[in-house]
């Protein structure tokens, strides 16, 4: 049986309240106290209410609506004037540019080197050649938008990878019946990265298959 009081320790004379806990002192917060420990333990193993289960079982049997198995979400980013898309869940954030720091006898073409996120140094990369991209070429659909380059975090295959963008558009929900297929010609100049096309608001986009893109990114490291 449980005999603790209606108010809890911590709530009262602990961190949360009067601070006037012998212990505190010593402890210097109530998460330190084998009191604090031992009330999470037991409201992790306090009994399961009658109608829980019940409830999950029910919210786990309902099916997705169709929608949303037929929906691709997508995150839309453009490097030099070839615009992108990767599936949103690959990333993680997107950045501003850091400076980049070249590693003798490893970086090249396509490994730019290290760039330090949030006090870590991650591998840092540009698809611009792996795209055969003219750097030169106008940019559709871009206007008189102003654009800002971004650094873009991705996990691919649980590796965690940053490349560049010179322009991130935003995510987007597109149907997967939209997609078509690459042309004969652009499958052969990007042949092992690019997936299907789509359109969106004038723009023609280019997904990426994320496994063919973690793969090249894996050989421009050998």
């Amino acid at each position: 049986m449980n005999n603790r009081p209606a108010t809890p320790c911590w709530k009262s004379i602990g961190i949360l309240g009067d601070r006037s806990c012998e212990q505190l002192p010593q402890q210097v917060h109530c998460r330190n106290c084998p009191t604090f420990r031992q009330a999470g333990r037991e409201l992790l193993d306090r009994p399961m209410p009658a109608d829980y289960q019940a409830e999950i079982t029910r919210q786990l049997a309902i099916r997705p609506p169709a929608h949303e198995a037929d929906t691709l979400r997508i995150l839309i980013f453009r490097v030099a004037s070839v615009w992108l898309a990767l599936p949103s869940a690959c990333f993680e954030e997107t950045l501003s540019p850091v400076p980049i720091v070249h590693v003798p006898l490893r970086s090249n073409r396509h490994f730019l080197g290290l760039a330090n996120t949030h006090g870590e140094l991650q591998l840092c990369f540009t698809l611009e050649h792996y795209l055969g991209a003219d750097p030169d070429e106008p940019v559709a659909g871009n206007g008189d938008a102003r654009a800002f380059a971004r650094m873009l975090v991705v996990r691919l295959q649980g590796q965690r990878w940053v490349f560049l963008a010179d322009e991130v558009l935003g995510t987007v929900t597109h149907p997967r019946a939209g997609l078509q297929a690459l042309p004969a010609n652009l499958a052969k100049a990007s042949p092992r990265l690019l997936d299907a096309l789509l359109e969106h608001e004038g723009r023609r986009i280019k997904l990426i298959d994320e496994a063919r893109l973690a793969a090249l990114l894996r050989e421009a490291l050998a």
